[in-house]
C-alpha cells in the first residue's frame, strides 16, 4: 500500500504552549487509523493540521505524494521563521482531496440536505450539477437518508445531521476522510447509527483518521490505533497490541479509566 499521508516532526505552538511536540504519523491507502487519548492531548490539533485548519510551527506534511508544508524551526526561538506552505491556489486544490467531519456537524442551515452535499463539488470542483446531484443521491442512499434530500438540517436528529455531514465529506471523493470526535455531541442511543456508517466506510477501505473516545469502535474497526498524550504519540500499534498489551503506564491508566 502507498502512503496517503506522511507527517514528519510536526510541532505546533500556541504562544508559549506546545500543542504538538515532534509528532510523526504515516497513513497508508485504505487504512483506518484511530487516534485516542485524554482531552487536551493534541488529537484534534493534529487532525486539523492535515487540511490546514491549523497551520504547523515546524515539520513536513505530504498528502497524496505532494508536500504542502516543509518548515524548520528558527534557531533562536524554536518557532518557524517562515511557513513554507504551497501557494494558496495549489494548497486549496490539494486540501480539497480531504473530507472533514466535525463534532458539531457544521451543515449549512439554509440549504437542504441535497444542497449541502452538492455545494462543494459544484463550487470548488466545477462539477456538472446533474452529476453532483446523482452522486449526492448515491451518498444519501449509502448513509440511509435518501428520504431526507429536500429537508433542512433543523428538521433532522443529531445522528441524521452527522450522517449528512459524512455524505458531504465523501462528495468530493477525497483521498482521506478526517473525523474529529464525530459522536461526542450525540446522545448515546443514536451514536450507533453514525458508527455503523463509519464501519461501512472502513470495510470499503476508505482511508480514514478518526479522533474518538469510542474505544469499542477503535478496537473493532481500526487497522491501527495511535495513543497521544501531552502533544506526543506515546504508543501506536494494532488494536490488539494497544488494548491488550499496552506498554506504557500512561496508556494503561487511560484505558482503565475509559473501559
Amino acid at each position: 500500500m502507498a502512503a496517503v499521508l506522511e507527517m514528519k516532526n510536526i510541532v505546533k505552538h500556541f504562544g508559549d504552549f506546545t500543542a504538538l511536540n515532534n509528532v510523526n504519523l504515516t497513513v497508508e491507502d485504505g487504512e483506518t487509523v484511530a487516534i485516542i487519548g485524554p482531552s487536551g492531548s493534541g488529537k484534534s490539533t493534529l487532525l486539523r493540521t492535515v487540511n490546514c485548519l491549523t497551520r504547523i510551527s515546524s515539520g513536513k506534511i505530504t498528502l497524496n505524494g505532494t508536500t504542502f508544508v516543509d518548515g524548520k524551526p528558527g534557531e533562536e526561538t524554536g518557532r518557524l521563521k517562515e511557513a513554507k506552505y504551497l501557494p494558496d491556489r495549489e494548497l486549496k486544490k490539494l486540501i480539497s482531496e480531504t473530507g472533514m467531519v466535525f463534532q458539531h456537524f457544521n451543515l449549512f442551515p439554509h440549504m437542504t440536505c441535497l444542497k449541502n452535499i452538492t455545494y462543494a463539488p459544484i463550487k470548488v470542483k466545477g462539477e456538472d450539477p446533474r452529476k453532483a446531484e446523482a452522486r449526492a443521491m448515491e451518498l444519501l442512499e449509502m448513509v440511509g437518508l435518501s428520504d431526507k434530500r429536500d429537508e433542512f438540517p433543523n428538521m433532522l436528529s443529531g445522528g441524521q445531521k452527522q450522517r449528512i455531514a459524512i455524505a458531504r465529506g465523501l462528495a468530493m471523493e477525497p483521498k482521506i476522510m478526517l473525523f474529529d470526535e464525530p459522536t461526542s455531541a450525540l446522545d448515546p442511543e443514536i451514536t450507533g447509527e453514525v458508527l455503523n456508517v463509519m464501519k461501512d466506510l472502513s470495510a470499503k477501505r476508505i482511508t480514514m483518521i478518526v479522533v474518538t473516545h469510542e474505544m469499542g469502535f477503535a478496537r473493532e474497526v481500526a487497522d491501527r490505533v495511535v495513543f497521544m498524550n501531552r502533544g506526543q504519540i506515546l504508543e501506536t500499534g494494532t488494536p490488539e497490541e494497544i488494548f491488550t498489551n499496552p506498554k506504557s503506564d500512561r496508556l494503561r491508566e487511560f484505558l482503565q479509566a475509559m473501559l
